[in-house]
């Protein structure tokens, strides 16, 4: 049996897996911590809740994380996390539970996951898009996760999308993950509203900008227009980059299919010729 723990920006879910199936659920809250420290204390207090209440030990832990570095088991100064620090979570948690444990990416065990049991499987030259607090991705190519030499490849969130645009939580300008994650779609409809006082009474999440697009809101329509015109932009890029046979894309957002994953696929079949598979969770 094995612990896999997938930390978020605002959640981070557990979940005990045997033979690639989740046999118990839980998750606690990202925030609110004194430190990281305490957080990890909270993670393995639930691990060892669910454990018991299954009457089996853990063999070893795997943890998805933003910003997270396989080679290294850390979680690289996150922007999305509460921490602006390196946290060393693998040694933390494997010090905490008495088990080895394994830290990568969060886009990339996503992606090894839908490779080997979800809506990548079989295929070899796969990427995965996670749309949420921010755009991660995972590449298979020729059935190997990418890593790159210092183990941070693959970040498709953070390539260029409009230079000199917005801010970014990376640091740069006009990122991706700027326009089309839940913070760059309520900017975007935040820009389409006319006025400070529209504004200010913005959606503070995707899910209810899709409620007033589909009762015809003009600012959430052209918030879901303009993302995708953005998305399959950056996705076409990545195509040229591996040639990917398979593009899948999870999170909130992609349950918006008539509103984002539709026009999405439809443009994305135009410019590349690739099929797009959304996931629900």
């Amino acid at each position: 049996m094995i612990l896999g723990i997938d930390i978020g920006g605002t959640t981070s879910k557990l979940g005990l897996v045997r033979d690639g199936s989740v046999i118990a659920r839980a998750r606690i809250s990202t925030t609110g911590h004194a430190d990281d420290h305490a957080f990890a204390d909270s993670l393995a207090e639930e691990a060892k809740r669910l454990a018991v209440g299954l009457g089996q030990d853990m063999l070893s832990v795997a943890i998805g994380a933003p910003n997270a570095n396989q080679l290294t088991g850390i979680i690289e100064m996150a922007p999305n996390l509460p921490w602006k620090h390196d946290v060393p979570l693998a040694r933390m948690m494997s010090d905490r539970l008495g088990v080895p444990a394994t830290l990568g990416n969060d886009a990339n065990a996503a992606a090894l996951g839908e490779w080997r049991y979800g809506a990548g499987q079989g295929i070899d030259d796969l990427l995965v898009v996670t749309l949420g607090t921010g755009v991660g991705s995972g590449f298979i190519v020729n059935g190997r996760l990418v890593l790159g030499s210092a183990g941070n490849a693959g970040e498709l969130g953070h390539t260029i999308l409009i230079p000199g645009g917005r801010d970014c939580s990376c640091g740069r300008k006009g990122c991706l993950e700027a326009y089309v994650s839940i913070r760059g779609m309520i900017a975007t409809y935040r820009e389409a509203v006319c006025g400070e006082q529209q504004a200010a009474s913005a959606p503070s999440d995707v899910k209810r900008i899709a409620e007033r697009a589909r009762d015809g809101d003009a600012a959430a329509i052209e918030c879901f227009t303009r993302t995708t015109q953005w998305l399959p932009i950056g996705l076409a890029n990545a195509v040229c980059a591996t040639g990917p046979k398979r593009i899948v894309i999870f999170g909130g957002i992609a349950r918006n299919g008539e509103l984002l994953m539709i026009p999405c696929a439809s443009a994305s079949m135009q410019r590349c010729s690739i099929s797009i598979k959304a996931v629900l969770i």
